[in-house]
């Protein structure tokens, strides 16, 4: 469950009162057992929340929850697709239960429902099924009371329940109507829920659905267990539905370690999973006590289960929220049983495959082998493997910890530092996950698409040959989580083919391509048009230069694909490449009772090295791939005969020293280096539980080979003084002129006059105004004022930095959340520590204005009079403080006025014909360029970029520099901590985009359109040969260009 919001549900508080006597001055303190209760009602708090989230997105014509969470939350994708599926699936049994033909009565008990509304949605949408049946509500009196409450106060559930009778204390029930009862009852107490229900159910016999989601593992597991034996003396037609935590592969696991731990911080620790850790011992839990029926299956099971939730049903969830979290979604499903028990027999249900027996499995000769660096930070998921060299391998892109990258870490063996031997992707490469790189001979190799966001795929192909990054045919559509393998003609002409992958629009695609260097992308034909399903997050290999084999991956409705194929590429005279494939699929099954840990991957990799084709984490179609079998081999020289023994699977040596050095093999890149595949990076969001990373490097080499060298990472931020933008001739003081580019100084002046500004502005150059009042500001902000003012223990979020030097692009920095207090005191110490005021109170919403966010300190400033066109079009005033760190290059759609007020501040500017020579990736505001560079934190230095005509100013308190409309600038600090108000301001009468643009940075409305035109533009091209869509690319630029009056 996710960690409870603030304010978003019926406050406790709202209970009516029930007792006419008068409170006590000083209520007494609460009870152990009262503390546990309220901690338990907690987690029902942020499940209400994140279920009315989905109500919100996927139901949004029903208002169930509405009136049980007074401030909703949006909640990520993967805990929306979560939390549906529990819903669904305990709907669903109550459905089912409801549409039984039976002449009983049908009662629904809830227990330990919280705020759940499933009977009044029920009642409401499916009133046929319900004629012969009562829900009944069932938890803490607590809790019902203020369930009781709402519901009398909410007009819509009157309407559904009709009469409703309140009963007072110190009965049970608390309030009645025709098919809804709700009692207020400790699940514990069982005299009183035997009273109650006796009062309820009545004396004919009655048909009985229990259903208990995620409620009874709270409890402890006497109390669960003498609850679950006393159902059965209820009478002969009872069923029992419990949906709750299990461990799949034991509580080592790091997903279950990371759910447990979350419980455990809530102090709402799980109970029952201790000690009904697996299926199996959930089934005993019922038949040991009194049922004479129990099966357990796993969450993940109902979601692949088509009697239960349709094909149709899954397709339609990617058409109301984009979805990629595939991975993530498995292991959450994963890691919830679904029991159901009944006192009568049943046909048994589809079961969960829980682990089979391995020791049978030959193992392989190679080892696994962890290493830990030292300051690891490679945090990073679905990236992709650079080749570097026989000691290295670049990890390019992928998500981090906040965003998406585009840095590349480098993992190299050996004592020594070193750097990358060859070139590292440029930052021209825009941030991406999910892409594929692959490598040629020579160093050379291809990265071919990715994605953004799960709806904006990417159709960029980049190629680094001889050690030079360039962009190269683009893909007839976007594509990401698509499988890429190296081929060679017979003509010794090398290529990359590429199946499968899913698009921008969700639609999962089929097709082949063949790319190289003189034809681009083609189409390839596939001979017999077999029956192979569209895939993405497939397993792809050559095993030579024209052949290899595809298995897994996820078909359009999110069921994981066991089939096993090899394919072959042949070109015919033409050029073009035709595959031919053939299904080993039941051969496969035939060999080996383990086929589907193979076949029915989704999300691993796949290497070749020692004659073995490696198979590498994701999930299953289990879900959750138990321990032994997370990495396996398949015997290449088997692969190869017309008959497969069992010994074609194989497993690998890898015992870890403790269960903290196991891997979360999903997003994680593997690759091949001298004889040895390297594995790191990756990691999951554990649904609502926290985020798991992987820190280690793990090799997999050789059994019988010598300890190996060490492996060591290199982190990204380190990579910038490899990349070469400028010599160390090209750098020199900040105060002294570049031999490269003359640096030109922003000129000082005096104004007296509205007028004078207004001419500085329409001018449209950076100048820095002095002799103004901005107020008392520049005597008062003292480090003791502000703190003392504002308050030592006000929440601001900041950036950290790793360097001296943020970078937007590389995202070097964290967001954290910290006392004002503490902030000053580190940056007063030197901490590389930057705020930017956002607004206090609604930061995702609303621009920062320093009036409305700093009310203590507001009358200390002021823009003066003169500077009246920017206070009469202000936009947004943060407030800035810097400890000694450097602000990223970047532009500004709107003109502003920065104030200096205490310490000084440089800054340096290029004007905005300066753009196409600053590495700025398409769409984005912010470069790729570290601009200044610092030796020993003692000496600054501005990196020389050709072409360009850097402007520079120091600022000193009082000083208000002007920054016109698109000029780049970067700043760094001079003296002391740095504190200003930047005040933007509007100065064009039309053009800026519509809609919200929190932070000023939007670009106007024409540029954001005429990128959707520029795309169109090339898809039109679409059929055309790459040569001839160049040409005419080429030609329309420059138009483009002249038009601009390049």
């Amino acid at each position: 469950m996710d960690p409870p919001p603030t304010s978003s549900i019926v406050p406790h508080d709202g209970a009516p009162k029930t007792s006419s006597k008068k409170k006590s001055a000083r209520p007494a303190a609460p009870t152990k057992m009262e503390k546990e209760a309220d901690l338990v009602m907690g987690t029902n708090n942020s499940s209400i929340v994140s279920k009315r989230s989905v109500e919100l997105r996927y139901f949004p014509q029903y208002q169930f929850f509405r009136p049980f969470v007074k401030k909703p939350q949006r909640r990520a994708p993967l805990i929306n697709r979560g939390y549906w599926l529990r819903m669904h699936a305990i709907a669903e049994t109550v459905r089912q239960f409801l549409q039984r033909p039976d002449t009983r009565h049908k009662f629904v008990l809830n227990l330990g429902c919280g705020y759940d509304p499933l009977a009044f949605q029920l009642l409401k949408t499916e009133k046929s099924i319900c004629n012969n049946a009562t829900f009944v509500d069932i938890d803490y009196e607590k809790l019902m009371g203020i369930k009781m409450s709402v519901i009398q106060k909410t007009e819509e559930l009157k309407s559904i329940l009709g009469d409703i009778k309140v009963f007072p204390d110190p009965s049970p029930v608390l309030l009645r109507a025709a098919h809804y009862v709700a009692v207020g009852c400790d699940l514990k107490n069982l005299k009183k829920l035997e009273e109650a229900l006796k009062e309820v159910l009545g004396p004919s016999p009655v048909s009985v659905l229990c259903i208990a989601e995620v409620s009874l593992t709270y409890m402890d597991v006497q109390s669960a267990d003498a609850l679950i034996s006393w159902f059965p003396t209820l009478g002969k037609d009872i069923q029992f539905y419990v949906l709750e935590q299990y461990f799949p592969d034991g509580p080592d696991h790091p997903f279950a370690s990371t759910m447990m731990k979350h419980f455990h911080k809530l102090q709402a620790p799980l109970h029952s999973i201790h000690k009904y850790p697996t299926m199996s011992s959930q089934e005993q839990r019922f038949t040991s006590q009194g049922w004479r029926y129990a099966s357990a299956r796993s969450l993940w099971d109902i979601w692949n289960d088509d009697s239960f939730l349709s094909k149709s049903q899954r397709m339609g969830l990617d058409s109301i929220e984009a979805f990629d979290e595939w991975e993530e979604f498995a292991l959450f499903a994963s890691h919830y049983s679904v029991v159901t028990a009944s006192t009568f027999e049943q046909e048994s249900s589809p079961k969960s495959n829980e682990s089979r027996p391995c020791s049978d499995l030959q193992k392989a000769s190679l080892k696994l082998v962890a290493y830990h660096p030292v300051s690891f930070r490679g945090h990073r998921r679905f990236a992709a493997a650079v080749p570097d060299s026989d000691r290295s391998i670049g990890v390019h892109g992928g998500l981090g910890s906040q965003s998406r990258l585009l840095s590349t870490d480098v993992y190299y063996r050996g004592a020594e530092d070193t750097q990358p031997a060859g070139s590292l992707p440029t930052h021209q490469i825009s941030a991406r996950m999910c892409h594929t790189i692959t490598t040629l001979r020579d160093g050379d190799c291809i990265l071919v698409g990715g994605r953004a966001s799960p709806n904006a795929g990417l159709d960029d192909c980049w190629f680094r040959k001889d050690n030079v990054w360039k962009r190269t045919h683009t893909l007839p559509c976007p594509r990401f989580r698509h499988c890429a393998v190296p081929v060679k003609s017979d003509d010794n002409i090398e290529g990359v083919l590429i199946y499968g992958g899913k698009n921008s629009k969700s639609d999962v695609l089929d097709d082949w391509l063949l790319w190289n260097e003189q034809r681009g992308w083609q189409a390839v034909k596939v001979v017999g048009k077999p029956d192979l399903a569209s895939r993405f997050g497939a397993q792809m290999v050559a095993i030579d230069s024209s052949s290899g084999y595809l298995f897994g991956g996820m078909s359009q409705d999110g069921i994981v694909l066991n089939d096993f194929w090899k394919w072959n590429l042949v070109m015919e005279k033409d050029g073009t490449g035709v595959i031919h494939l053939t299904e080993l699929s039941e051969k496969l099954r035939n060999a080996t009772h383990l086929a589907d840990f193979v076949a029915g991957r989704f999300g691993a990799t796949v290497n070749v090295v020692s004659n073995k084709l490696l198979v590498i984490g994701g999930i299953t179609i289990q879900g959750v791939i138990p321990e032994k079998m997370e990495i396996l081999c398949l015997d290449i020289a088997e692969l190869s005969q017309n008959e497969w023994s069992p010994s074609i699977i194989q497993t690998i040596d890898a015992h870890y020293e403790s269960p903290a050095l196991r891997p979360l093999l999903a997003g994680h890149v593997s690759g091949v280096v001298d004889s040895s595949v390297i594995v790191v990076s990756g990691g999951v969001v554990c649904f609502s539980f926290g985020t798991f990373w992987n820190n280690y490097i793990w090799q997999i080499c050789d059994a019988s080979a010598d300890t190996p060298e060490e492996w060591r990472y290199l982190q990204a931020s380190e990579e910038a003084k490899y990349m070469k933008l400028a010599d160390a001739s090209s750098r020199k003081p900040l105060n002294e002129p570049s031999k490269r580019n003359e640096i030109k100084g922003i000129p000082r002046m005096a104004i007296q006059t509205a007028a004078e500004f207004e001419s500085i502005m329409n001018q449209a150059k950076p100048v820095v105004i002095t002799g103004l009042n901005i107020g008392a500001c520049t005597e008062k902000w003292s480090k003791g004022y502000l703190v003392d003012t504002l308050g030592s223990d006000r929440k601001v979020v900041v950036h950290e930095a790793q360097s001296d030097h943020m970078n937007f692009q590389r995202k070097n920095f964290s967001y954290k959340t910290k006392d004002f207090g503490t902030f000053m005191d580190e940056i007063n110490q030197g901490s590389r520590q930057y705020l930017r005021s956002i607004s206090s109170d609604q930061p995702a919403k609303k621009a920062a204005s320093f009036e409305q966010d700093f009310p203590e300190i507001k009358d200390d400033f002021a823009l003066p009079e003169q500077l009246n066109f920017a206070r009469d079009n202000t936009h947004s005033s943060p407030l800035r403080v810097s400890g000694p760190v450097t602000m990223w290059l970047h532009y500004d759609v709107m003109a502003n006025v920065y104030c200096q007020i205490r310490g000084q501040k440089k800054l340096v500017l290029y004007p905005p014909s300066d753009v196409e020579h600053l590495q700025l990736p398409p769409g984005a505001s912010s470069s790729t360029l570290d601009i200044f560079a610092s030796d020993n934190n003692i000496k600054t230095w501005l990196v020389s970029v050709p072409h360009t005509s850097p402007h520079e100013a120091t600022l000193g308190p009082g000083d208000i520099l002007f920054i016109p409309p698109l000029w780049l600038h970067a700043a760094t600090p001079v003296a002391g901590v740095s504190i200003a108000v930047n005040v933007f301001f509007r100065n064009l009468d039309k053009g800026y985009a519509a809609g919200r643009d929190v932070y000023a940075n939007r670009d106007l409305e024409a540029y954001e359109k005429g990128r959707s035109e520029v795309e169109k533009i090339v898809r039109s091209f679409d059929g055309v040969p790459p040569d001839i869509a160049r040409f005419y690319l080429v030609r329309l630029a420059d138009e483009l260009r002249q038009k601009a009056h390049v």
